[in-house]
């Protein structure tokens, strides 16, 4: 089903030609609907793992509503199949329009490319992976993950630095189920979007096709994560501290970048932002349940910064006076991405109120500076030129 091995220089060595196909990509739409309906202007096909057709029916009106009938079956408008997982795409390669129902609601039903893939899970909930063309994949994106008011060389830009993370993820996840997320936890992706973003988007996608950002590791050119946040704040982080991966040299962070100053709201400066201990402790928890050997949060601190001050580990200390060290960077995201909108801030506590004040930047503040991209853009730079300053060391490649 996967329509062709992945570029030989996606693996790590760039290729010489000719070049295999690149297959589709499979993003995570929902792993926790309890059912999932979809409609299209045509019939839709129902395909098990082996590509071949086991049903096709209509989804105009009411759609087809698919549930978890438990016993090994899927409920496709009433019918069972017992095949798993199940392939759904149209006829003639329209959209399908999708929605999910969560505790007894529909989410709002969005348009995607390509075809979807359903799959029991345990207990009775569904898992929806989109299957989907790779410049399709990239144009959606850009839609989503810039400005509307963003220059064309930032939306080119976005479109080169969109399309070499997907790729580099694909590398990493040739064996699971799906590869990226539709989510801020890889990038956003909501399907087709016809309108005059969408279109934007869909001609840089057009215009940098197959062109990513590789670097050169031992005389091997080689993709690496192309981190991207909305503002850095005035200086860009290094991305050492995640891992393995954060060791290529275009992410090991310095850039001093005075362009997007031009950020608007508090996404350049920011604070102070005021937090109960209960509140933290109740949103830490949430995500990481096993921190409850601390008890209730009674301070948090430091342990390790930049030179700039930015935050690289918090110490939390417990009530049990347990302690805890933790990325700056996965705190921030546990107590929520708009609360805190960046680690480059300070933190004090002041009673029982943990305060984070002279916040610079919006994001992990990792690789590309995306209002940095649009002063850069408006300046009269290139994509090509506003990529090879905040990935130093990198050059643009053809890899299809």
């Amino acid at each position: 089903m996967a329509g062709g091995a992945v570029l030989t220089c996606v693996a790590g060595k760039a290729p010489g030609a000719p070049l295999p196909p690149v297959r589709e990509v499979r993003v995570l739409l929902a792993d926790d609907a309890s059912q999932v309906r979809l409609r299209c202007t045509e019939a839709v096909a129902i395909r098990d793992s082996r590509d071949e057709r086991i049903g096709i029916m209509s989804a105009v009106d009411d759609g087809l509503v698919v549930w978890h009938a438990g016993a090994g079956r899927t409920l496709v408008a009433g019918s069972p199949y017992a095949a798993d997982p199940l392939f759904f795409l149209s006829e003639r390669g329209s959209p399908l329009g999708l929605s999910f129902q969560r505790d007894g609601a529909w989410t709002t039903e969005l348009t995607y490319p390509g075809r979807v893939a359903v799959r029991r899970l345990d207990p009775g909930a569904l898992e929806v992976v989109n299957w989907v063309e790779l410049e399709a994949y990239v144009a959606c994106v850009v839609a989503n993950e810039v400005w509307p008011t963003f220059d064309l060389e930032a939306f080119r830009g976005q479109s080169i630095v969109a399309r070499t993370f997907v790729l580099y993820q694909m590398t990493r996840r040739p064996d699971a189920v799906y590869d990226v997320y539709a989510t801020q936890g890889s990038q956003v992706y909501r399907g087709l979007r016809d309108d005059g973003v969408g279109r934007k988007a869909k001609d840089a996608a057009e215009y940098t096709r197959g062109l990513a950002l590789t670097w050169n590791d031992q005389g091997e050119d080689r993709l690496f994560c192309t981190y991207y946040s909305a503002a850095c704040g005035g200086m860009s982080q290094s991305a050492r501290p995640l891992g393995p991966e954060g060791d290529a040299a275009p992410l090991r962070g310095g850039i001093r970048c005075d362009y997007c100053k031009i950020a608007p709201g508090e996404a350049y400066r920011w604070g102070p932002v005021k937090l109960s201990l209960d509140e933290v402790t109740s949103r830490l928890l949430a995500r990481y349940p096993e921190l409850t050997a601390l008890g209730a949060l009674s301070a948090i601190s430091p342990v390790e910064q930049t030179a700039t001050g930015r935050l690289i580990s918090l110490r939390l200390t417990g009530t049990s006076g347990a302690t805890h060290d933790i990325l700056a960077e996965r705190f921030r995201l546990a107590i929520g991405a708009t609360t805190l909108r960046s680690t480059d801030c300070s933190i004090r506590m002041a009673g029982q109120e943990v305060v984070f004040d002279r916040g610079k930047g919006f994001g992990h503040g990792l690789g590309l500076c995306q209002w940095g991209m649009q002063g850069l853009a408006q300046s009269g730079k290139t994509a090509g030129e506003i990529l090879r300053f905040y990935y130093p060391g990198a050059k643009l490649t053809r890899v299809y």
